[in-house]
């Protein structure tokens, strides 16, 4: 039987429509399988790793109890390590030496030197200028100086005191 060469051209696409189906049909059952076994050794790990971490408490406790029964003196939790912070110093900052120095003060206290003889009104508005200086800084953060302390909070010196205050003949 012969067959036109259009009709063996229609044949041979079908069979090779089929034949990549058939391709395409085993590439997902294998990725199926392939999801099956990640997943159950997946399961196998996680197994694994809960039982490592139960394996690691208990030789935890049994260690502890060997140290008690042993007579280790420690606390609850058989914490008897000393710190070298727990004296108290580890932590502590160091108090610069800078007496008459504002907190803002960005001069580094060097605001108040510099020396040189002059006349007398000179050294009175100096001295008046290292005072404020002193006293209000050189510029910088402000907010320090208004915050609030357990000092300020029970100091009740600037608030009124009602009928107590005042003088008597406002009173009468």
């Amino acid at each position: 039987m012969v067959k036109t060469d259009t009709h063996m051209e229609k044949v041979k696409s079908h069979l090779l429509v089929e034949k990549k189906n058939i391709e395409e049909a085993e590439e997902r059952r294998k990725a199926r399988e392939a999801k099956k076994i990640s997943k159950e050794v997946q399961a196998q790990k996680t197994k694994e790793r809960s039982k490592q971490k139960k394996e690691e408490i208990e030789s935890v406790k049994k260690w502890r109890k060997q140290r008690q029964k042993s007579g280790f003196a420690g606390g609850e939790n058989g914490e008897d390590i000393s710190l070298p912070f727990e004296d108290g110093k580890g932590f502590e900052r160091k108090q610069k030496g800078r007496r008459n120095v504002a907190p803002g003060d960005r001069s580094g206290g060097m605001g108040r030197q510099g020396g040189g003889k002059g006349r007398k009104g000179m050294d009175k508005k100096r001295n008046s200028r290292d005072h404020r200086d002193t006293k209000f800084g050189f510029g910088g953060r402000k907010g320090m100086k208004k915050q609030n302390t357990a000092d300020a909070t029970n100091e009740f010196k600037g608030f009124n005191k009602g009928d107590f205050s005042g003088s008597k003949e406002r009173k009468k």
